[in-house]
């Protein structure tokens, strides 16, 4: 009984040692994924409807807001508006189809993430097949655009007349060039909704984020998580000019 549970440990104790020497006598672990401390969400914009430029970046430490970066975009370093904000404007900063350097450093803390992003070029909205349309309508609206090279995707958001979301989408590609304006836009439930429509279209590069003041809403299935080093994501965008529709009292 004895020889038998000897027998049976050095069973056990010689297959461990095979096991070691066929993982060349190493025990291998998983290393953990990088914890980022920071996480840093931008965009760079040309806006055509407000004939302005700007750029606007929110930092984070360890979730919190950081105002002790320094965040620079192409040649221009962003000025703190405090909570983590960095903001600059003006006409114009940035030319269509630029590639577009981006640094977020903080040396108190060895963080520096560098990358570039690339502006679309210039587009418009054509026109509107309908500018003016009733309940009693049946045909589509449709939104006619020029194509903006260099841009990832394209994203349309119209905005009902007492400012709120009527429908914001990302464009499929077999409608970039024209794009249909959702039905259910007009209407809350059953009721249409009358007054003065505003129709946006966003060309972007590599992704778009919210920023303060935006006059449009930003869609669902835009890229996320596009940064190497940091938590965010970073985009260019090119606003068209936007166009009008009148919704007004069937008879």
């Amino acid at each position: 009984m004895k020889t038998r549970t000897v027998i049976t440990v050095w069973t056990i104790i010689l297959l461990g040692l095979a096991l070691l020497l066929s993982c060349g006598g190493k025990v291998t672990t998983r290393p953990k994924p990088e914890e980022n401390r920071f996480t840093v969400n931008g965009v760079v914009v040309k806006d055509l409807d407000q004939h302005i430029d700007f750029a606007y970046f929110n930092v984070l430490k360890d979730s919190n807001p950081f105002n002790g970066a320094t965040v620079k975009v192409g040649s221009y370093t962003l000025t703190s508006q405090g909570s983590g904000n960095y903001y600059k404007e003006g006409t114009p900063l940035f030319t269509f189809g630029q590639t577009i350097s981006v640094t977020v450093t903080s040396s108190a803390d060895n963080f520096n993430l560098s990358t570039s992003v690339v502006m679309p070029s210039s587009f418009g909205i054509t026109s509107i097949n309908h500018p003016t349309v009733t309940a009693f309508q049946s045909d589509e609206v449709v939104a006619y655009f020029t194509l903006s090279e260099k841009a990832s995707g394209y994203f349309k958001s119209t905005v009902r007349p007492d400012g709120s979301n009527g429908s914001t989408i990302v464009i499929p590609a077999l409608d970039y060039g024209q794009t249909s304006i959702d039905r259910d836009a007009f209407y809350e439930g059953q009721d249409f909704i009358t007054g003065t429509y505003q129709v946006f279209l966003v060309a972007y590069g590599s992704s778009f984020v919210s920023y303060p003041d935006m006059q449009f809403f930003l869609p669902d299935g835009l890229p996320q998580g596009n940064l190497s080093g940091a938590n965010g994501t970073i985009g260019a965008g090119v606003i068209a000019a936007s166009a009008t529709i009148q919704a007004l009292p069937g008879e």
